[in-house]
């Protein structure tokens, strides 16, 4: 009997064991340690940051300064355990439903939430900016088609030459949305404005049919004797018109897989048929449908301002935990997160303060009139690193010069503003993405930093948009434990949890080193990574609107050549001071 007791006893000790894993750890302390990566050291087989080698640097040191961190996102859950006591407090606002500092905004005591309603409730929903900014042009351009010499609409189905548009640069501008294609709105639209051009060249087509097959039925001629007949490779060129035989192309060569029929041989007549009538409707169906679904949000419902006016700054309010807050929580974890339970959890540099400055809802892309205020609230207000929302393929001229002017103002204040790159295999070389570096107003924009996930095996995130000259570096972001709205605690990826790192290791720099401007710690940064230069690496690209794999060297995907290293930044700071 006392066999089986220690045999049972021992079974138990085994299962406990086994329940924690071979380091006597519970499972969420093996998330916490899983999901740290991002802070080791890349000796230790991760490529992470090496928190602690920085922290080794620096144990002789004090910090000097507790480094603000504004995130301009989605607000957070800052009652959460391990975040309520790394807030941002501003020191002249009290609750009293009073603009005690005379900044216009109310009890701003944490920050603000410039989608928020005077009753306290937040935007829910918004629409891509691509189609945002196509229906606020919609009615001057959509109509509008060039062919090469004139410009011209469909006015009752018939074509109606009109003067040029007097705003070129704007015309440019709305045609660039259409090229970029992140919107569905404006391709669907452009199909059924297309429509009615299929349509005249259809209406010409069927004449010229009629001349060169006489006696035959448009159900006696085939496609292949229509192509024949109206297309001349050596022929004059009209680039209309070979967009018009290109639909018409698709559909003939879709006949047999629409009528399920192998056999099937299309008829100019099916084409006829379909061009001059029921493709019009089609597409407008089509345009509607989404229309309904993908052209309102509710901003002016919820908000009440005119977000094209950038003096209209008399709204929102103090609310900062929306129902879009997931990430934001985990942003603020990452950065200055706090150990309350002793489970080895905590962020970057924990004695950082975060202001939340609330513009994206939980749905479509933020307005760039609400990220340029934040920024300038962020600076106002004390800001040290800036974390803006993700890259935008589209500036406005008008709006682009709102969020430059702002950032303009944190250059010049010191700070450091860091954007996250898409996911999207493209290379931003090629294709602007915004805010970028760049000259604005005759100078270069020095502030700015852009960075992009890695792995921890020092990989690019697969879909990371890459480029030599315009991704700064790699940054770990993958698969991050960090906090959740609700004291809880989760594991996650987002495309922007590389900036959120990035911000945590420029905040604690600024902490040790205060004098260096946003500028300086850009250069420290990037100029102290971990080395992949000379590394060949597989990504995920774009070419020729197509994904595809394809080898590059590291040093081709980021002006760093790297993965940020904290440690190595420490190490150039104190020698740089010396």
């Amino acid at each position: 009997m006392k066999k089986l007791i220690t045999l049972f006893i021992a079974v138990l000790v085994t299962l406990s064991a086994y329940s924690q894993g071979n380091s006597g750890m519970s499972l969420e302390q093996k998330q916490i340690l899983d999901g740290s990566w991002y802070k080791e050291s890349p000796e230790s087989g991760k490529i992470g940051i090496d928190l602690q080698g920085a922290k080794d640097l620096l144990k002789k040191r004090k910090m000097k300064k507790v480094p603000v961190v504004a995130l301009i996102g989605t607000g957070a859950d800052i009652e959460h355990e391990a975040l309520k006591n790394s807030v941002w407090v501003n020191p002249k606002e009290k609750a009293d439903g009073k603009d005690n500092d005379n900044n216009g905004y109310a009890d701003d005591i944490n920050g603000w939430n410039f989608i928020g309603s005077k009753d306290g409730s937040s935007m829910e929903f918004g629409i891509q900016e691509a189609n945002r900014e196509w229906l606020r042009l919609k009615d001057k351009y959509a109509d509008i088609l060039f062919d090469g010499k004139r410009y011209f609409k469909y006015e009752n189905g018939v074509r109606v030459y009109i003067a040029a548009p007097e705003d070129i640069e704007e015309f440019n501008y709305f045609t660039k949305i259409i090229r970029e294609r992140d919107g569905s709105l404006s391709g669907l639209y452009g199909g059924y404005i297309i429509a009615f051009l299929v349509k005249e060249y259809t209406q010409e087509w069927d004449k010229e049919i009629q001349l060169k097959f006489p006696g035959k039925t448009r159900k006696e001629i085939t496609s292949d004797e229509f192509f024949a007949a109206v297309y001349d490779k050596n022929g004059p060129q009209d680039s209309l018109k070979n967009i018009a035989l290109t639909l018409v192309s698709l559909y003939s060569s879709f006949g047999k897989t629409m009528r399920n029929n192998p056999n099937y041989v299309t008829t100019w007549s099916d084409i006829y048929e379909n061009f001059t009538d029921r493709q019009i409707k089609y597409a407008k169906e089509s345009y509607d449908k989404i229309f309904e679904k993908n052209s309102k949000d509710d901003r002016q419902a919820v908000v009440g301002d005119d977000p094209y006016n950038i003096e209209d700054t008399k709204y929102g309010n103090n609310t900062v935990l929306t129902g879009a807050s997931l990430s934001g929580t985990m942003f603020s974890g990452i950065i200055a997160g706090q150990d309350v339970n002793g489970k080895g959890f905590s962020g970057i540099i924990p004695e950082a303060k975060i202001m939340n400055l609330v513009t994206s809802a939980q749905s479509g892309d933020p307005y760039l009139k609400d990220i340029a205020l934040a920024v300038r609230y962020a600076v106002n207000k004390g800001a040290d690193i800036i974390v803006l929302p993700q890259q935008s393929l589209l500036y406005h001229s008008v709006q682009k010069s709102w969020v430059y002017d702002a950032i303009r103002d944190a250059e010049n204040k010191g700070i450091l503003v860091i954007a996250p790159a898409w996911e999207k295999s493209e290379n931003m070389d090629t294709r602007a993405y915004y805010p970028r570096r760049e000259d604005y107003k005759g100078k270069p924009m020095t502030n700015i930093m852009i960075v992009a996930n890695s792995d921890s095996k020092g990989n690019p995130s697969p879909m990371s948009n890459y480029g030599k000259y315009n991704l700064d570096t790699y940054v770990p972001g993958v698969n991050i434990y960090s906090t959740a709205p609700g004291d809880i605690y989760r594991t996650g990826t987002s495309s922007s949890m590389g900036a959120v790192v990035t911000a945590g290791a420029a905040a604690f720099i600024k902490a040790y080193f205060p004098e260096l401007t946003g500028s300086q710690i850009r250069e420290l940064l990037i100029n102290s990574v971990t080395s992949k230069r000379g590394t060949e690496i597989e990504k995920s690209v774009i070419h020729n609107g197509k994904q595809i794999t394809d080898l590059f060297l590291f040093e081709q995907l980021c002006t760093s050549s790297g993965i940020l290293n904290l440690r190595n930044s420490v190490e150039a700071a104190l020698k740089n001071m010396k």
